[in-house]
């Protein structure tokens, strides 16, 4: 008798990360699924491609900020679609996705899976709407698992939303092995000595913060440079980031790159020197995952998602979200080509063992098959 074809839905907005998330897990995963993709209207991505079909995709009023008329017709659109489609397993995408798929799983009585890709509510500091989005995720659980992407957004799910142990499940971010040589190098960068980072001006990535700690490093290291990636695309703190840029009299040394193609960013950490965040959160960074991959030391924020990714002095090091603590540690590594080599070493082999798809997508697979 042949084994019947599971159907997993996945709904969310494809911008960024859940892009590459989806597109990863999609093509590396087992035949005995089949895949439909629900994104927001104004998403424009190139189809994914498995087994030499497209796979099918529909568009929906879903967008990034709560409005009651939209998400309800949006909730209506998507219950259509789960009657067409008749899936298996509804799998979710943060935020927004997140509270439309809890919704419609519920009512619909379909088996949800929701990846926060970091939790709502760590989002913004207005505290109301903090509290409001807090309340949501809490108390609109419904009957869906919790799919976190790392182990630290699992144990904030159990810990501060109250998912149930038994509920709370976890597939760890991963990404394809990246051959370095297959790289070209970024023309305008090729002899350039830069660290790098990818994070859209913003709340999460904490890039008023990157300023202090690149003015620290620039007063022991003029000739210091970072390239701050992914720069444009819903960037709401980029007009106040340039500001303060000139402001400090760091145009030759913050360099803010617009968004680019997945190859030209990957070439960009390829030749840079390691890689650094001062994120505030994160569920689990594609992108530090991808500079493991590439054996890039890292110098990260101590925070949820990036915890997952360094063993701190060992492939780098996790920092208190501290502007002269970051400072030293940049300087210190700046020219200490030895540590990088130990650092980026271990980097990479801690990719090949926890974040390599090829070898994770199968766990993904028995959570699908359970």
């Amino acid at each position: 008798m042949n084994k019947k074809t599971k159907k997993i839905l996945h709904l969310g907005q494809l911008i960024g990360g859940l892009e590459i998330y989806l597109r990863n897990t999609i093509i590396y995963s087992s035949k005995d699924f089949e895949f439909v993709i629900v994104k927001g209207d104004a998403d424009s991505t190139i189809p994914i491609i498995k087994d030499g079909k497209a796979v099918k995709e529909y568009k929906v009023n879903l967008y990034r900020r709560l409005h009651p008329v939209n998400d309800i017709k949006c909730i209506f659109q998507v219950l259509r679609i789960i009657k067409t489609e008749k899936p298996d397993i509804i799998h979710c995408h943060s935020s927004k996705g997140g509270l439309i798929g809890r919704i419609v799983g519920f009512i619909s009585g379909t088996k949800t899976l929701y990846t926060p890709h970091a939790f709502s509510y760590l989002s913004t500091q207005n505290k109301i709407v903090r509290k409001i989005y807090f309340l949501i995720e809490k108390y609109l659980k419904l009957n869906s698992f919790l799919l976190a992407c790392s182990e630290s957004e699992r144990q904030l799910g159990i810990t501060k939303i109250k998912y149930k142990k038994e509920k709370a499940l976890v597939w760890s971010n991963s990404v394809p092995n990246i051959n370095n040589a297959g790289i070209k190098d970024f023309p305008s960068l090729k002899d350039e000595k830069y660290i790098s980072y990818i994070g859209r001006p913003s709340f999460q990535k904490n890039t008023f913060f990157l300023t202090d700690v690149v003015k620290g490093v620039v007063e022991k290291i003029p000739n210091f440079k970072i390239i701050l990636l992914g720069v444009g695309f819903h960037s709401p703190d980029l007009k106040k980031l340039k500001e303060l840029i000139i402001l400090n009299n760091l145009q030759k040394n913050l360099i803010l790159i617009d968004w680019l193609s997945h190859e030209d960013a990957l070439s960009i950490i390829k030749n840079s020197h390691f890689y650094l965040s001062v994120s505030r959160y994160e569920g689990l960074p594609l992108a530090v995952v991808e500079a493991m991959s590439l054996g890039k030391p890292l110098v990260l924020s101590k925070v949820s998602g990036n915890i997952d990714c360094v063993d701190d002095n060992k492939n780098g090091y996790l920092i208190d979200l501290e502007k002269d603590l970051f400072a030293a540690k940049v300087i210190q590594l700046w020219d200490d080509s030895q540590r990088i080599k130990i650092f980026g070493d271990n980097s990479r082999e801690k990719f090949l063992n926890q974040f390599n798809i090829k070898n994770q997508i199968k766990l993904l697979d028995d959570v699908y098959n359970c």
